[in-house]
């Protein structure tokens, strides 16, 4: 039956021993109002040198948590990837696996909107969009608004998508069949990219599943973040150059 289905929610971690306290406790709030759901997290810890994951042990008892440990840092786009596989080989048909920062400037709420725009849709993608009415974006970087703004332009003219005009948030819900469509599209010798390009490389290859994209507005506040952003800017550009100059 479609309402026994597990949500999955997926952290990639790396020296957020602050904001994961912060973002757990929210997760533990957001799953007494999934009563009739089972929520899973699992947290990907790539290579962190400071308490995250010993801070993210004391939540043990009020969630279902998950630790992938990854002994050496690579990268945002490794987590991503190594959060999609755990979820393809241990989800069950009707699953969902939301992947949402763990820096604390995602709101988990936003998991009850992205569950009820899938609702029964399959093979889908929903994504919380800084471009859609409703949106609130409050104290983002300056350098990072102008990589923001300049992605969404380019990327919308020369990608344009039905469902999509905000095609580098990290912050998602995919149901199971559109992550299986995934693996089997991108097949055992797929190298992932290991930035945060890897958000646009995950849309541009799931085009080619005719997977279907819809959004809901963000909540996003940088004020909340209690370390720096670990993009680097200049770096992030030409890997989203290199990436779109490849043929997708």
């Amino acid at each position: 039956m479609l309402n026994r289905y597990t949500i999955w929610i997926g952290l990639p971690a790396f020296n957020e021993e602050e904001a994961i306290k912060k973002v757990l406790t929210k997760i533990a709030k957001l799953k007494e109002k999934f009563k009739n759901k089972n929520i899973k997290v699992i947290i990907f810890n790539d290579g962190s040198t400071d308490d995250t994951i010993k801070n993210a042990k004391l939540f043990k008892k009020k969630l279902n948590l998950i630790l992938v440990n990854n002994k050496k840092n690579q990268g945002l786009g490794i987590a991503v990837y190594s959060l999609l596989s755990y979820f393809n080989s241990k989800s069950n048909i009707n699953d969902k696996l939301v992947l949402m920062d763990c820096d604390n400037t995602h709101n988990p709420k936003k998991v009850l909107e992205m569950d009820k725009k899938i609702g029964k849709k399959r093979n889908i993608v929903v994504i919380a969009s800084r471009y859609q009415k409703g949106s609130i974006v409050k104290n983002v970087p300056f350098r990072r608004k102008i990589l923001s703004h300049l992605a969404f332009l380019v990327l919308n003219i020369f990608y344009k998508t039905n469902g999509i005009r905000d095609f580098t948030s990290g912050y998602r819900m995919y149901d199971e069949l559109v992550v299986k469509n995934f693996f089997l599209t991108v097949g055992k010798n797929y190298s992932p990219r290991s930035g945060f390009e890897m958000q646009l490389e995950l849309i541009l290859k799931l085009r080619k599943t005719n997977a279907r994209f819809d959004e809901i507005p963000i909540e996003l506040d940088y004020k909340k973040k209690p370390t720096e952003s670990k993009m680097k800017i200049f770096k992030t550009i030409l890997n989203y150059l290199n990436l779109l100059t490849k043929k997708n």
